[in-house]
């Protein structure tokens, strides 16, 4: 019976304490989201970019003059 209080009562310890971790730390996180993002971003297109240039997709010449 003690066993089961003990796991109860540490359950809702934890959950409250992540809580209050989620509250100190929710405006870093918020803050943090559009830069990552961002940088997420640029690093997809340059690697798409990059994807295209080696595969020369788009231009259909490949060196032909006309």
């Amino acid at each position: 019976m003690a066993r089961s209080i003990e796991k109860v009562f540490t359950f809702f310890i934890v959950i409250i304490l992540s809580i209050l971790l989620l509250d100190l730390l929710g405006p870093f996180i918020a803050n943090s989201i559009t830069p990552a993002s961002d940088q997420v971003s640029n690093i997809l297109h340059n690697t798409w970019v990059g994807v295209n240039h080696i595969a020369h997709t788009g231009s259909n010449t490949y060196g032909a003059t006309g």
